[in-house]
């Protein structure tokens, strides 16, 4: 039977960064298994982030090459973070892009070299949805992470433990689970002479390797690095960490514990096939309840990416959406440490409420905003002036096709429209009065248009 218009809003939100409501009325013609096979077959429609080329074109580099290739990557970092910025908000292989984001902060990492960030990028994008096993593997000989936990570092005679403990602690069974400091040390062991040379591409030291015997969750062999994974990937404990983390960042922050168990037993069973538990996922009836809609706080991301995608919001400055990022408190390539995002409530303070509530109206009334980030250690020097001095993000936006739309309904219909079109939390306390005495009425389409910046800018509109 076709899908109320909730529940359709509720998937593409989750499923990706939202839609018009021009979209979602044509959506509504299907039912919620139809539309969430069009997603997956969106998704296999998806092109990799190539605004960088490759600078070693295959050939090792010199040391004053490599010099030169990471002076120039904080600008490049800048591009490529708009690159995938457009690609997100642009793309019809909407879930795709969102489980990619979402890998991007599950195996999060940072390094100042913008080439190998985008091999990772589409690395994570290439497995995004295929299976968790092989991602693992691909992400743990990935360069950008052998770089960023220092595994370059990791050789037979001093081992280092950092690359060891995170694919434990934060890529499979999570912290303090099933695992010993013993067991970390020993993993440290058969991760040595996993390197990256100056191609920029794996390499594995056979000199560095320690080969000696080692015992690792209650096994004992002469193990390597490939070993160790497919070791985790045989705990259970893998799947659900996994899934935990799927459920609170696509379903709820608070946890239904047995849902849990039986979505990770699928996953489990499933061989690790993303794709299997997603669509177990969206296609629950559980996924639909009123708990689970608008539940969740919208990452600074997925607010850029669904306002890019409403009103074709573009800025004028290349690095006006870095800033906006900054602000909000989620920078692409940039996140605070290995843990990635806290995310959640964590994403909302007074200040960033404050902004996120004013885009609407500002990009109304004055075409933009201001947004003063404070410096941080990837800016430059002359970055820091820049933004100590920054104005306004001057943007260009076009409101014209969800006038159009909403302009067909009577006076009086137009703000529950509105708010059902935009608002996914329960509406019972929202006063439409109050928000009738700021609508413009000097003309239909500023009434209309008035009306949609001000729900936009309520604080439930954050709620996805």
């Amino acid at each position: 039977m076709p899908a109320p218009q909730k529940h359709v809003q509720h998937l593409y939100l989750r499923a990706g960064f939202g839609e018009t409501p021009m979209v979602i009325k044509q959506k509504m013609a299907y039912d919620i298994n139809k539309l969430v096979d069009d997603l997956f077959n969106d998704a296999k429609q998806y092109r990799n982030l190539t605004y960088l080329e490759d600078p070693t074109r295959g050939k090792e580099v010199s040391n004053l090459r490599v010099l030169l290739l990471f002076l120039k990557s904080p600008e490049q970092m800048r591009s490529l973070n708009n690159a995938w910025m457009d690609m997100m908000a642009s793309t019809k292989a909407v879930l795709r892009e969102k489980m990619t984001l979402f890998w991007h902060d599950h195996f999060a990492t940072s390094t100042q070299f913008a080439w190998l960030m985008q091999v990772q990028n589409n690395t994570l994008r290439k497995h995004a949805l295929g299976k968790f096993d092989k991602m693992l593997h691909a992400v743990a000989k990935d360069p950008a992470m052998i770089i960023y936990l220092n595994n370059q570092q990791n050789k037979k005679d001093a081992p280092n433990e950092n690359f060891a403990r995170e694919v434990m602690e934060l890529f499979t069974l999570g912290e303090g689970n099933v695992y010993t400091e013993k067991d970390i040390k020993e993993a440290a062991r058969a991760f040595t002479g996993w390197t990256v040379n100056k191609k920029g591409d794996f390499e594995f030291v056979a000199k560095e390797h320690d080969d000696g015997e080692k015992t690792f969750l209650g096994r004992t062999g002469n193990f390597n690095g490939e070993e160790i994974i497919n070791i985790l990937l045989e705990e259970k404990g893998t799947a659900r960490y996994v899934t935990r983390k799927i459920y609170k960042e696509f379903v709820n922050e608070e946890v239904d514990e047995a849902r849990v168990d039986a979505l990770s037993a699928v996953f489990f069973d499933s061989g690790y096939d993303i794709s299997k538990l997603m669509r177990a996922i969206f296609t629950a009836e559980w996924f639909y309840s009123e708990e689970n809609m608008g539940s969740l706080v919208a990452s600074p991301v997925d607010l850029i990416t669904r306002f890019r995608r409403m009103i074709k919001m573009e800025f004028k400055e290349d690095k006006a959406q870095l800033n906006l990022q900054k602000v909000l408190g989620q920078t692409l390539f940039f996140p605070p440490n290995v843990a990635g995002w806290p995310g959640g409530r964590n994403w909302v303070d007074s200040s960033t409420l404050l902004l996120r509530m004013q885009i609407p109206t500002r990009i109304i009334k004055g075409g933009g905003f201001d947004i003063k980030p404070k410096p941080e250690f990837e800016d430059a020097p002359e970055d820091e002036i820049a933004l100590r001095t920054s104005k306004k993000a001057n943007v260009q936006s076009d409101w014209s096709a969800l006038v159009n739309h909403f302009k067909k309904f009577p006076k009086e219909e137009l703000i529950p429209q509105v708010l059902e079109a935009f608002i996914q939390s329960p509406k019972n306390h929202i006063d439409q009065s109050l928000i009738e005495t700021y609508v413009d009425n000097s003309s239909d389409e500023k009434r209309v248009l008035s009306t949609i910046g001000i729900v936009m800018s309520l604080p439930e509109f954050q709620l996805i």
